[in-house]
C-alpha cells in the first residue's frame, strides 16, 4: 500500500526504476575500464550517495517492505568509502577539489539525517553508524549533528553549539536539547513547520519528476534515537511512524 497518495503508483514505479537506472550506469563507469580521472570518479561516487538517499526516498514513499531497504544501505556505504579512496588519490595539488563535497552543507545536512535515520530506525548497528559518522566526519561544526553522531555512540567527539542552519533545522536542534519532558512538544512544533522549513516546495505539483514524498526524516531519527513518546503527532502527515515504528520480524 502507497504511503503516500500524492502520486500513484505508476509513477513510482517509473521514477524508482530511473534512478536504479542512473545508479547502475554511475557504477559502471566507476568501475570501467577506461582512465576516469579519480576527481570524476569521486563526483560520481557523491552522486551516487545522493542517488541512494532519493531512492530510499521513494521506496519509503512507494510502500515498500522496510526489511528490504538494508542492502541499499549497505550499498550506501560502499559508495561513501569509494568517495573518500578517490578523494585520498587525488594529486595533492588536487586535493582542494574534495573539500566541496566533504564540507558540510544545508543540503550536505538534510542527507545526512535522511541516511542516519534509516540507518538507525533499521538497526544497522553500531559498527554501521560509526563508520558512517566517521567518513561523514565534520566534527564539532554543527551542534545538531554533533549531539545525533555522540547519542549514537560516538562519545568522544567535540560538540559544537548552535547549528549552523537555523532556519531549517534549528527547530529539530531545540528537540534534541530540550528536556525529556518536553521532546515530544518540541518534535510536535518542528513537524507543523517543517514544510515552510524547506521552503514550501510544491514539489507534486511539478511535471519533472521531482516529487518523492514529503517526509521529515530528522523527526524520526530524533524520535526514535532519544525514545520520544510520538502519540501526540503519530498521525502529522509529514511523520514517517513506519518508518519509526519498525520492527524485524
Amino acid at each position: 500500500m502507497l504511503r503516500d497518495t500524492l502520486k500513484d503508483r505508476n509513477y513510482y514505479d517509473d521514477r524508482i526504476n530511473f534512478r536504479v537506472e542512473c545508479l547502475q550506469e554511475d557504477i559502471d563507469d566507476i568501475n570501467s575500464e577506461g582512465k576516469l580521472r579519480c576527481e570524476v570518479k569521486m563526483n560520481l561516487a557523491f552522486g551516487l550517495v545522493s542517488d541512494s538517499m532519493e531512492l530510499l526516498h521513494l521506496k519509503y514513499s512507494r510502500g515498500d517492505n522496510l526489511a528490504e531497504f538494508k542492502p541499499l544501505l549497505l550499498d550506501t556505504l560502499t559508495y561513501r568509502q569509494w568517495q573518500k579512496k578517490f578523494a585520498d588519490a587525488l594529486p595533492d595539488n588536487e586535493q582542494v577539489e574534495r573539500i566541496a563535497w566533504e564540507e558540510l552543507h544545508e543540503d550536505d545536512m538534510r542527507r545526512t539525517l535522511i541516511w542516519l535515520a534509516f540507518a538507525y530506525c533499521l538497526d544497522m548497528g553500531q559498527d554501521y553508524y560509526l563508520e558512517v559518522l566517521d567518513l561523514i566526519a565534520n566534527q564539532g561544526q554543527d551542534g545538531l549533528l554533533d549531539c545525533i553522531a555522540v547519542a549514537m555512540g560516538n562519545t568522544g567527539r567535540e560538540v559544537a553549539q548552535g547549528t549552523l542552519f537555523k532556519k531549517r533545522f534549528g527547530k529539530l536542534y531545540d528537540v534534541v536539547m530540550a528536556e525529556p519532558e518536553q521532546k515530544p512538544k518540541r518534535v510536535k512544533t518542528y513537524l507543523d513547520a517543517w514544510y515552510k522549513a524547506e521552503g514550501s516546495p510544491d514539489y507534486h505539483l511539478m511535471g519533472d519528476g521531482a516529487y518523492d514524498g514529503y517526509w521529515c526524516w530528522g523527526a524520526a531519527l530524533v524520535v526514535k534515537l532519544f525514545n520520544i513518546d510520538d502519540s501526540c503527532f503519530i498521525d502529522h502527515p509529514y511523520y514517517p511512524k513506519d518508518l519509526v515504528h519498525w520492527q524485524p520480524c
